[in-house]
């Protein structure tokens, strides 16, 4: 009796579990789907690699054709050109374009004087080089012109800019003024990034004693 109610039990419970739906078991192209689905897209880096003459001249091109409101441009490709003060109009003319334009660029702060509510300086790509190094061509400068009265106060760190791009070609008593301005410009301190500088530079100890802290004086 006890043998028949024991083999009735396990019948049952063999009925039960054949019942089931079995749990649907990934393939391996399903999983390939979700990893894709779940992969962190990497983010393309601000600086222009972009070498030759040609490299810039079409980057620019592409930015203008695609008529954002506002474009993001690297100086370094915005530099990429000869510099002729014996040319009556010296700019070429994917260059030229950009006049009038709003633009985001990024760069480092070379103050005229003060280091504290500045509202005008110039803007070079890299500090690193430019101060260790070969100083800017003209064509490789950019004057910003903050609307912020209290201006800001200097730092060593990466700037962001946003403003109005004006490329004008003017001289003064035999000396050509700044090629290229940004006015009406707001700004963002960012972390320091310098991509003139080695992969090994410190930014917290390799100023000391060439430029100020970037606290307030």
């Amino acid at each position: 009796m006890f043998k028949n109610t024991l083999l009735l039990l396990l019948f049952i419970l063999a009925s039960a579990c054949a019942d089931e739906t079995p749990e649907p078991v990934d393939t391996i192209a399903s999983l390939r789907d979700r990893m894709e689905s779940t992969k962190v897209e990497k983010k393309e880096s601000f600086w222009s690699t972009a070498n030759t003459l040609e490299e810039r001249q079409q980057k620019i091109e592409k930015i203008i054709e695609a008529g954002d409101p506002v474009m993001v441009i690297d100086m370094h490709d915005m530099g990429g050109w000869e510099f002729d003060e014996l040319l009556k109009d010296p700019f070429p003319n994917y260059i030229r374009a950009l006049d009038g334009k709003e633009i985001v660029t990024r760069g480092f702060m070379m103050p005229d004087i003060d280091f504290e509510h500045i509202q005008k300086f110039h803007l070079v790509r890299s500090l690193y080089s430019c101060c260790f190094g070969a100083p800017p061509q003209l064509n490789e400068i950019l004057r910003v012109e903050l609307t912020n009265p209290e201006g800001m106060d200097y730092t060593y760190n990466t700037i962001e800019v946003r403003g109005i791009l004006r490329v004008v070609f003017e001289m003064e008593d035999g000396l050509v003024e700044d090629l290229l301005r940004l006015e009406n410009a707001t700004y963002r301190v960012l972390d320091f990034e310098d991509p003139g500088a080695p992969i090994d530079f410190d930014a917290a100890t390799g100023f000391d004693g060439v430029v100020p802290s970037g606290e307030s004086y």
